[in-house]
């Protein structure tokens, strides 16, 4: 055989074993974690017995998305804020916090972000980005009836990582000011703890993840239709929450890869609140890493990643980063 022959055949073994490789890392089954109850009890708590009907928005692919509004109980019409749940969750989630702001002046819309709730196919959306594009979709139904209001976006977990990659991006200059609740802010951030123990919260799966990318550099895009993480919810919440994201989903409800360059886009315009006994986050991590960035960081005492969204001395630390510059 010719030295060419050895090298195609080489190259043909090459690429059967490399394909061999991507088959088994698609095929690596998603275990998701064990329920933590934190999170679950923390939900549990928001009272959402007052909560308005779900209301509806086309986005431009024909989709109709769901949130619930909660008109500003003076009747004011100048502000707006679109709230955004944490990985998992729904438009109940902010709750509290939506009350708080109508009672004090600012209409609320707390969102089911597509791929949750009553929003899409669960845990899944039809490309990266398609939540960027649902989130204009809904400012340009909000300015139909309110076309000089302020807009505010508050995001909490996942949700203000999501806010955040907005405020680095062109549609965020459609808002006002951006407040993080407990921001996830990305794998590599140092504001995460270890996810072990109490603050095991997700479980990705790692090697259908690196082949999905892989797949994805060669112009294959079907894995990314895949679940690739799960989280830890309780058996009796799988009604009510997401309990797993495919990796397009994952890659869009999400913080920015260059999380600090979003803060720094952002102009200061973002605020960060965090409860000091978040067990899934480092709160004090924020506190070091985000002011020099242009980020104020208020840690609530005594509050816990869900509590930051309930409590009522967090709520009030809310309200107050809503109404703080510019009135």
């Amino acid at each position: 055989m010719s030295f060419a022959g050895h090298v195609l055949l080489g190259l043909l073994a090459f690429v059967g074993v490399a394909a061999i490789a991507l088959a088994v890392m698609l095929a690596w089954p998603l275990r998701p974690p064990p329920p933590l109850a934190s999170i679950h009890e923390g939900a549990m708590q928001i009272d959402a017995g007052s909560a308005p009907d779900l209301s509806r928005y086309q986005a431009r692919d024909g989709t109709w998305l769901a949130y619930r509004l909660y008109p500003a109980a003076n009747g004011a019409r100048d502000r707006i804020a679109i709230l955004a749940h944490g990985s998992s969750a729904q438009s109940i989630e902010m709750h509290a916090v939506a009350m708080a702001l109508a009672a004090n002046g600012v209409t609320a819309v707390a969102v089911d972000f597509r791929g949750h709730g009553a929003s899409g196919t669960r845990g899944d959306v039809a490309y990266p980005g398609q939540l960027d594009d649902d989130l204009a979709d809904l400012i340009a139904e909000l300015r139909k009836s309110d076309p000089a209001a302020r807009l505010s976006l508050i995001g909490h977990s996942s949700g203000g990582g999501f806010a955040l990659r907005i405020a680095g991006e062109p549609l965020g200059a459609a808002f006002d000011r951006f407040v993080l609740l407990s921001p996830y802010l990305g794998y590599s951030a140092p504001t995460n703890r270890p996810a072990e123990g109490r603050a095991r919260w997700a479980s990705p799966d790692l090697p259908r993840i690196v082949a999905t990318i892989l797949l994805g550099r060669l112009g294959i895009d079907w894995p990314q239709s895949l679940p690739v993480i799960a989280f830890a919810n309780a058996p009796e919440a799988k009604m009510a929450v997401t309990s797993r994201y495919t990796f397009r989903l994952l890659q869009n409800y999400t913080a920015p890869l260059d999380w600090e360059g979003a803060f720094g886009r952002s102009k200061g315009r973002i605020a960060v609140i965090a409860g000091a006994d978040d067990e899934l986050m480092d709160a004090e991590a924020y506190r070091r890493e985000l002011p020099p960035l242009g980020a104020p960081v208020t840690l609530i005492p005594g509050v816990d990643h869900m509590g930051i969204v309930y409590r009522p001395e967090a709520i009030k630390a809310i309200v107050a980063a809503i109404a703080e510059p510019g009135e």
